[in-house]
């Protein structure tokens, strides 16, 4: 996956909620520096971006759609092998 400028393209919205995108890995700049951290797009009349424990974020330049987690491993459900080695 490649990183979005977010100046060409922002995340959808209407996927969490119907004014919120999805969680996805957002760069932005604090103090001179680059960080990533989740984000999540919330598009109102006044647009935002919030982190995991609603705090805004600013200066958010860049971000990329999180990969999908791993549903099976050997054709077991993780899970389900986590339960199954605990008995």
């Amino acid at each position: 996956m490649n990183w979005i400028d977010v100046n060409e393209k922002l995340p959808e919205v209407g996927i969490d909620s119907v004014y919120g995108s999805a969680w996805v890995l957002v760069s932005y700049v604090f103090d001179g520096k680059h960080y990533n951290t989740l984000g999540k797009y919330i598009k109102t009349p006044a647009p935002y971006w919030i982190d995991v424990h609603r705090d805004k974020l600013e200066k958010i330049t860049h971000w990329m759609p999180l990969p999908e987690p791993p549903s099976i491993v050997g054709g077991v459900d993780p899970f389900e092998l986590d339960l199954l080695t605990k008995v």
